[in-house]
């Protein structure tokens, strides 16, 4: 999502800053792939897990996007001499007004469809109310929290302890989801839903370290070779693909609330930003270059519209395709195919909707 910092950053930082474009694009583009099914869960039950698992490497979309606002928010505090709660107040005047005009879009759409008025506020507060729309809930959450916090996190050993509490946390997640616990603690956090911080804390501490040691973290990432980045990126993958895995074997019905609450997902962080902070745009190819950037630029707006597109699509889908079966190979080709079409579509309404002087909801 875009989130522009609030002082002007020189041209020179502007080109080392070139690697928040490369990461919103490839998060983005990651995003979309997760909403791109339109037909109901029950024509692939056989599939579903093999098909999460292989995604599961992408789930570096949701954890990257939070870092990276928190990361901007740290670094517009930094730069200034305003108190945070008046940034914070700017910020979520800037974020406010796209999401009230998504939630409302998709809050219209609920009620034609013949939702009642309970069902949208409860899908609003669960960050159903779209695809998606459960991130913006999330930001919001973690940005004030930042603000109030910011004293104690800027303290390293603080962001340690950080960590280490996303990580107990983490593992009393798993620990219900095992049964350790009463059904009704389980059945608390699927109402909860993602919103919920307790998965998401650990960004916060992220965001200010990565812009305190930004030099260094660059350094390392222009010290490693390509085949060093390539290793360290599979491990990633590896670690998420494994632990998918043990997920989906827990919890057969499905992923959701806790599809993020993973410790791969919180180790994808670093290693994509070690992976990633030397990129510029001396690195790619021209048509690469300015595809990131549109990408980027769009991000907002190609996150909302996928959503809301995508729970239409699968209305849709669901009413063609419910007594069909799909197979593997069949589920995996939809799955491309929606991904790209999905894409371009949203990437497309988002253009259009700017031009027709709708900038703010979609950049």
């Amino acid at each position: 999502m875009k989130e522009q910092p609030i002082v002007k950053v020189p041209s020179q930082e502007k080109d080392r800053l070139f690697f928040l474009d490369f990461l919103k694009a490839i998060s983005i583009v990651a995003v979309v792939s997760f909403h791109a099914v339109f037909v109901p869960s029950s024509t692939f039950i056989a599939s579903a897990g093999t098909l999460e698992t292989l995604f599961a490497p992408l789930r570096f979309c949701v954890p990257v996007f939070l870092t990276i606002s928190l990361f901007l928010f740290e670094r517009t505090i930094a730069k200034s001499s305003t108190e945070p709660k008046s940034l914070f107040k700017k910020r979520f005047n800037r974020l406010g007004i796209p999401i009230l005009f998504w939630f409302s879009i998709a809050a219209g759409l609920k009620l034609i469809n013949g939702n009642s008025i309970l069902e949208i506020i409860v899908s609003i507060f669960q960050g159903e109310i779209f695809t998606g729309a459960y991130y913006f809930l999330v930001v919001l959450q973690l940005l004030w929290n930042f603000v109030l916090l910011r004293n104690w996190l800027i303290q390293e050993q603080n962001i340690i302890t950080t960590i280490i509490a996303q990580g107990v946390a983490l593992l009393f997640v798993y620990a219900t989801i095992g049964g350790l616990f009463v059904n009704p603690v389980l059945m608390i956090l699927k109402f909860l839903e993602r919103p919920f911080i307790l998965y998401w804390f650990v960004y916060m501490a992220f965001g200010l370290y990565i812009n305190q040691n930004f030099d260094s973290i660059e350094r390392i990432s222009y010290s490693l070779t390509k085949t060093y980045k390539t290793l360290i990126l599979c491990f990633t993958a590896a670690t998420m693909i494994a632990e998918y895995r043990v997920l989906t074997l827990l919890l057969a019905d499905s992923l959701r609330p806790f599809d993020y609450a993973t410790f791969s997902c919180i180790l994808s962080v670093p290693t994509i930003f070690i992976c990633f902070a030397s990129i510029n745009e001396k690195s790619l190819p021209s048509p690469m270059v300015k595809i990131t950037k549109i990408l980027s630029k769009y991000s907002l707006g190609i996150f909302c519209i996928n959503g809301i597109l995508a729970q239409i699509f699968l209305s849709i889908g669901t009413r063609l395709f419910s007594q069909t079966n799909f197979n593997f190979v069949e589920i995996l080709a939809i799955k491309i195919l929606g991904w790209m079409g999905l894409l371009v579509l949203s990437l497309l309404l988002s253009i259009v909707l700017k031009r027709f002087g709708l900038k703010r909801m979609v950049c």
